[in-house]
C-alpha cells in the first residue's frame, strides 16, 4: 500500500473537507432550487388551466344568457314562425351586438342553415355538425367548441319554443389570437390550441412565435433539470397539456407553457455566488491547510528522525520537540523514554545473549568469542572442562530445584577462582584459569568444587570430572577445544579417571566411536548380515547335560573389522539406540529356538538385557506377541542384566523385572558381586539366578580367597532359593569344586566357548554323552 507524508494528508484532509462541504451545499442548493422551481411551475399551470376553464365557463354563461334573451323574445318567435328573414337578421345582429357575439346564426330542425349573421353558413346547406344540432334538440340546448369557416368558436345552442322547438339559434364567440394573448397576460403562461379533426390537426391558434412553438409543444410532460438548464440549455419551455372538447372527429387540445429561463433567472444567480464562495473557501483552505500541515509534520518529520537514529542503536542524544502542541511534547517525552528503556532492555538483552540464566556463567556462544580472542593474542593458556558426574540423578533426586541451586553454588566457588568461566549445557561447565595450574593445583580446585553444597532442603555432594587442554598446544580455534573438551570429558567417564588431560589418542578412540555409531546404525537398518549371534553353552552340574546356553552378539563390519561387544554395545547405550539392538537379538534367538525345537532339542537361550531394555514397558507385550506367534513357551528364553544397571531406579526395576517373571521367564543377575551387592537389595529382586562373576572363577582351583568368595555367593543365593550359573570355568579342577559347594550351572571355555548357532546344534549333538567330570574337555 502506497504512503504519503503527514503534511501531504494533512493538506488533502482539510481540502478535501472544504471542497466536499461546499459540493454538498452546491448540491443541495441546487436540488432544493430545482425541486421548488418545479413545483412552482406546477402551480402556476395549474392556476392558468383553472383560469383559462374558469374564462371558457363565464363566456359560456354569457352565450346562454344572451341565447335565452333571445330565444324567449316573442317578436323573434314570430319572425322565425313566419320565416321573415330580414326580421331574424335584425334580431340576430341586435342581440349579437349587445354581447359582441362573433357568431349569430338560426338551424332548422332538419339541421338546415336558416340564416348567420355575419353571413359565414351558407343558406339552405346542411349544419357542420349535425350531432349537436340533435343534442341541442332532446336537451333543450348545448355548448360546444366548434371549429366553422377555419375559426374556433365556442358556440351555445337554444331551442326556439312555440311552445315547440321550431329551430335552433346559435351564439358563440370566437377564440383566436387576440382571445390567447389575453389569457397570457393573466396567467403569465403561452396558451397553444389545436383543433385536431379526423386524428389531423386543422387549427393552431398560439401565443409562441411559430419558431418555438414545436420544441414548446414537444416539452409537454418535462422534468426539470438543472444540468440541462444551465448547461445544454436544451429546455426553453416546460408545457401541460389538457383536452378541452371532444365531439366525435373534434379534438380541441389546449397546451399552456411556461419560459423556464424566466423561471431560473434567480436560481442561477444564486447558484453563481454559492460557486464563488465555494471557490473562495477552497482557495482559503489550500493556504491554510499548506501552512498548517508543515506546521505539524515539521517536528513529526524531526521526531523521526530521532526515532531512526534510535532504531540504529544511538540511545545518547537528548531528545528536543520545537514545538508547542501538546501532543509533540507527549510524544516526545514518549520517544525519550522508549530511548532509555531501549537501552536499559538492550543490555540486559545483551547480558542475556552472553551468559547463562541460571549461573550468571558466559553461555557458549560468548565463551567461543572470548576464545577466539585469546586464541588471537597468541598467549598460551589452560581450559578446564567440568562434568557433574549423574547430574541428571541429582536432578531426580534432589529435584530440579536443587540441582538449579548445585549449579549455582558451583558457578560462584568457579568465578571465586577468577578467570572465564562458561555454562555449556547441562552439569558442563568451562573454566579457563588466569594462571596455568599444576596438577596439585587443578586437585585442589576440584577439592574445592567438590565441597558439600546445602541447599536447604538437603545437602548434595557433587562428584566432577575434569578434562584438561594446553591450548593452543590441544585445540587452535575454539570450535576445536569445544570438541576436544567433551573428548576428554567422555574418556574420564569411560576409564573411571576424575581428571584427565587431553591425549590425542583419546580423539582416535572418539572419532572410533562416531564410526561405531555410523556404521551399527546402518547394519540394524540395511545390512543385518553383518550382526550374528553366538552361543556358550550352560552345564548343568546335577545331571551333566547342556539345558541352557548364553547369546552373545557379534559384529563383524566391513570397515571396522570385527567389534567387540564391549565396545559397540557401550556406545550404543550412549547413543540411545541399544533398543534397537535388543529388539534383533530378541527376533534373531527367537528364530533360533524355533530351529532348536524343530531339531528336538531342548534348550533355553539367555538374552542379555541393559537398564533401558528393562525399563522400555513396551518390550514385554512385544516379545509376548513374537513367542505366541512362534508357538514358544517361556521356558524357551531366559534374560540376563547386571545389577549395576538395576539400582540405578531400583523401584522401578523390579516392577519391570516382576512383569517379566509374571510371564514366566527366568532372570538371572550378571556379574554378581562386582556392583552393588546387597543383601537388603537382593532380598527384593524377583530374580531366579545369580551368575557369579569370571573374575572370582578363573583361578578358582588355586586362589582360596576366591574360593571363599564363590563359596558364600552360593550358600548366600541358596538362601534366597536362587539357583547359581559359574562363569569363566577354563578347567575341570574349577569345574569338580563348583559341583561339589552345590552350584547349579556352569559357563566357560572349559566345556565350549562362544560357537555360531549351526555349530551349536553340531556341538549338542556330538557332547549329548559326554561325561564332564571325568575327563578333560
Amino acid at each position: 500500500m502506497a504512503t504519503r507524508k503527514l503534511n501531504q494528508s494533512i493538506f488533502r484532509l482539510v481540502v478535501g473537507l472544504v471542497v466536499l462541504t461546499a459540493t454538498m451545499i452546491l448540491i443541495n442548493v441546487w436540488t432544493s432550487t430545482s425541486k421548488h422551481a418545479q413545483n412552482q411551475l406546477n402551480s402556476d399551470l395549474e392556476v392558468a388551466q383553472n383560469v383559462f376553464e374558469q374564462v371558457l365557463e363565464s363566456r359560456e354563461n354569457v352565450l346562454y344568457n344572451s341565447a335565452s334573451v333571445l330565444t324567449a323574445d316573442f317578436g323573434f318567435k314570430q319572425a322565425v314562425a313566419s320565416g321573415d328573414i330580414p326580421t331574424i337578421n335584425s334580431a340576430l345582429y341586435n342581440h349579437g351586438g349587445r354581447i359582441t357575439a362573433d357568431l349569430m346564426a338560426l338551424v332548422s330542425l332538419g339541421g338546415s342553415n336558416i340564416t348567420s349573421v355575419p353571413d359565414i353558413l351558407p343558406t339552405e346547406t346542411p349544419f357542420p355538425y349535425s350531432k349537436i344540432i340533435q343534442n341541442a334538440l332532446l336537451n333543450g340546448g348545448a355548448a360546444s367548441l366548434l371549429v366553422i369557416d377555419k375559426k374556433l368558436y365556442q358556440v351555445m345552442m337554444l331551442t326556439i319554443d312555440a311552445p315547440t322547438p321550431i329551430a335552433v339559434a346559435v351564439i358563440g364567440f370566437e377564440i383566436d389570437h387576440g382571445w390567447a394573448q389575453q389569457l397570457k397576460d393573466v396567467t403569465q403562461l403561452d396558451t397553444t390550441i389545436q383543433v385536431q379533426a379526423d386524428g389531423a390537426n386543422n387549427l393552431t391558434i398560439s401565443t409562441l412565435p411559430s419558431e418555438i412553438l414545436e420544441v414548446a409543444l414537444s416539452e409537454q410532460g418535462q422534468t426539470l433539470s438543472w444540468l440541462s438548464l444551465t448547461l445544454f440549455n436544451d429546455a426553453p419551455f416546460v408545457s401541460r397539456q389538457f383536452l378541452l372538447a371532444d365531439e366525435g372527429n373534434l379534438k380541441v387540445i389546449i397546451t399552456l407553457s411556461n419560459d423556464v429561463h424566466r423561471l431560473f433567472a434567480d436560481f442561477n444567480a444564486l447558484q453563481l455566488n454559492i460557486l464563488f464562495i465555494a471557490l473562495l473557501a477552497i482557495i482559503l483552505a489550500l493556504c491554510f491547510a499548506a501552512l498548517f500541515s508543515r506546521k505539524v509534520a515539521k517536528p513529526l518529520v524531526a521526531l523521526a528522525d530521532i526515532a531512526q537514529r534510535i532504531s540504529t542503536g544511538d540511545y545518547n542524544k537528548t531528545i528536543v520537540a520545537h514545538s508547542n502542541s501538546t501532543e509533540v511534547k507527549n510524544l516526545a517525552q514518549a520517544l525519550e523514554s522508549m530511548q532509555s528503556n531501549i537501552r536499559k532492555r538492550e543490555e540486559k538483552i545483551s547480558y542475556q545473549a552472553q551468559h547463562d540464566i541460571l549461573t550468571g556463567l558466559n553461555n557458549r556462544y560468548n565463551m567461543e568469542a572470548l576464545l577466539c580472542a585469546k586464541f588471537k593474542e597468541n598467549k598460551p593458556f589452560q581450559v578446564l572442562g567440568i562434568n557433574v558426574f549423574g547430574f541428571r540423578s541429582i536432578n531426580d533426586v534432589f529435584g530440579y530445584h536443587n540441582g538449579d541451586i548445585c549449579l549455582q553454588v558451583l558457578a560462584n566457588r568457579i568465578l571465586e577462582h577468577g578467570g572465564l568461566g562458561a555454562r555449556l549445557a547441562g552439569g558442563e561447565l568451562l573454566w579457563v584459569p588466569d594462571e596455568h595450574l599444576s596438577p596439585e593445583q587443578v586437585v585442589q580446585f576440584v577439592n574445592s568444587l567438590e565441597q558439600p553444597i546445602d541447599t536447604g532442603d538437603s545437602s548434595i555432594m557433587a562428584k566432577l570430572s575434569i578434562g584438561m587442554l594446553n591450548c593452543p598446544y590441544d585445540a587452535a580455534n575454539a570450535e576445536e577445544l569445544f570438541r576436544r573438551v567433551n573428548i576428554a570429558l567422555d574418556e574420564t567417564n569411560l576409564s573411571d579417571q576424575p581428571i584427565l588431560a587431553y591425549q590425542p589418542e583419546f580423539e582416535h578412540r572418539y572419532l572410533r566411536r562416531l564410526s561405531i555409531i555410523a556404521e551399527l546404525k546402518t547394519a540394524l537398518q540395511e545390512q543385518q548380515d553383518e550382526l550374528s549371534l553366538f552361543y556358550q553353552p550352560k552345564l548343568d552340574l546335577k545331571t551333566g547335560r547342556v539345558t541352557k546356553v548364553e547369546a552373545l552378539i557379534r559384529w563383524n563390519n566391513a570397515i571396522l573389522g570385527f567389534v567387540s561387544p564391549d565396545d559397540f554395545i557401550s556406545v550404543a547405550e550412549q547413543a540411545g539406540f541399544i533398543g534397537k539392538i535388543t529388539d534383533w537379538v530378541i527376533n534373531q534367538a527367537i528364530k533360533d529356538a524355533v530351529t532348536l525345537r524343530n531339531a528336538g532339542i531342548e534348550m533355553s537361550i539367555a538374552i542379555n538385557l541393559s537398564a533401558k531394555d528393562v525399563m522400555d514397558q513396551s518390550l514385554l507385550p512385544h516379545l509376548s506377541l513374537l513367542m505366541e506367534t512362534s508357538q514358544l513357551s517361556s521356558k524357551a528364553l531366559s534374560f540376563e542384566m547386571t545389577e549395576s544397571d538395576l539400582v540405578q531406579e531400583p523401584v522401578k526395576a523390579i516392577q519391570q523385572l516382576q512383569a517379566f517373571r509374571d510371564r514366566g521367564f527366568e532372570i538371572a543377575i550378571d556379574d554378581f558381586g562386582t556392583g552393588y551387592s546387597s543383601m537388603a537389595y537382593l532380598k527384593h529382586l524377583p530374580v531366579t539366578t545369580l551368575k557369579v562373576d569370571k573374575s572370582f572363577v578363573l583361578s578358582l582351583d588355586s586362589q582360596q580367597g576366591d574360593q571363599k568368595i564363590v563359596q558364600t555367593v552360593i550358600e548366600l543365593a541358596h538362601s534366597f532359593g536362587l539357583n547359581v550359573v559359574a562363569e569363566g570355568i577354563e578347567s575341570q579342577a574349577t569345574l569338580l569344586l563348583l559341583k561339589k559347594w552345590g552350584c547349579e550351572f556352569a559357563q566357560g571355555y572349559y566345556m565350549c566357548k562362544p560357537i555360531p548357532f549351526d555349530d551349536l546344534i553340531t556341538w549338542q549333538n556330538t557332547h549329548q554323552l559326554t561325561n564332564w567330570f571325568e575327563q578333560d574337555a
